[in-house]
């Protein structure tokens, strides 16, 4: 009696190939998500540094106080909110500290500059 052997995977095999995969597909959409997410975040300050970019290109030297006041509290857009401060410094200069936050996560930049 002649057996003919065909050739295939045993049940065992399968079993070890779906443990694989088990692994393998879940870590890797992982991965994949924390690249997503932190391209969301460097986006995000990006846009950031850009609007505060923006906000300050407002302001033209010499820089007082009504001019500041004046300047916009929300982007063209909506997306970012700017709150700011002043310090008068001793040479006649004018310190501006803005802070820059985005409206869809809630994180927030802060810059200065010197007028």
């Amino acid at each position: 009696m002649n057996i003919k052997k065909f050739p295939g995977n045993t049940l065992v095999e399968v079993l070890i190939a779906l443990c694989v995969l088990g692994i393998v597909v879940p870590a890797s959409l992982g991965a994949l998500g924390g690249v997503l997410a932190a391209d969301i975040k460097v986006r995000e300050k990006a846009y950031m540094v850009s609007s505060a970019e923006w906000w300050f290109s407002r302001l033209k030297p010499p820089v007082h106080e009504p001019d500041i006041d004046a300047a916009p509290r929300v982007d063209n857009y909506g997306k970012t909110r700017f709150d700011w401060g002043t310090e008068n410094l001793h040479n006649g200069a004018v310190r501006v500290t803005l802070r820059v936050t985005g409206r869809s996560s809630g994180s927030s930049l802060t810059v200065s500059r010197i007028f």
